[in-house]
């Protein structure tokens, strides 16, 4: 039963970073498309939030369950897998889900200056500030690193 615990958890992780990697492919594309209505198009690409909750938890569930029938929680190391989870979630959150709100309503706040002539200027600063944020860039260190770090703590189980 651990090794079909074991394989759920990698495949349920296999699908879950698809499915970020769509939200990071249209992150960083966002930095580079200066038409606000193109890109509000790669909203239409990007997974809605509900399925990468679903797959958290169905990527968490085998892996506590296989975690209590191998004996790991007395071992810090899945403690400390469970900590980066947790800390990338929250920058995920934070920055990820934080952007793609700052970018919508600056691209909305420029098609809509572009139609009634005003405010033209600044819904284009705010438009061009927004694809600038760091945003892509930090989740994408964050979440890259927290994966090196978590699959190092699983295959090597350190301490």
């Amino acid at each position: 039963m651990y090794n079909w615990l074991v394989f759920l958890h990698i495949l349920f992780a296999f699908l879950f970073m698809l499915a970020h990697g769509v939200h990071a492919a249209a992150m960083l594309k966002f930095r580079t498309e200066p038409d606000p209505e193109r890109s509000l198009t790669f909203f239409n690409i990007v997974p809605q939030p509900n399925l990468i909750r679903v797959l958290t938890i169905l990527l968490g569930i085998p892996a506590f369950v296989a975690a209590f029938l191998a004996g790991w929680w007395q071992k810090g190391w899945v403690w400390v897998s469970v900590a980066v989870f947790l800390v990338i979630s929250y920058v995920m959150f934070k920055y990820g889900a934080g952007y793609y709100s700052v970018i919508e309503s600056a691209a909305l706040r420029l098609i809509k200056a572009r139609k009634t002539g005003t405010d033209l200027e600044a819904a284009l600063k705010e438009f061009d500030k927004a694809r600038n944020a760091p945003h892509p860039i930090i989740v994408s260190i964050v979440g890259i690193a927290g994966l090196a770090v978590i699959l190092w703590l699983m295959r090597f189980k350190p301490f």
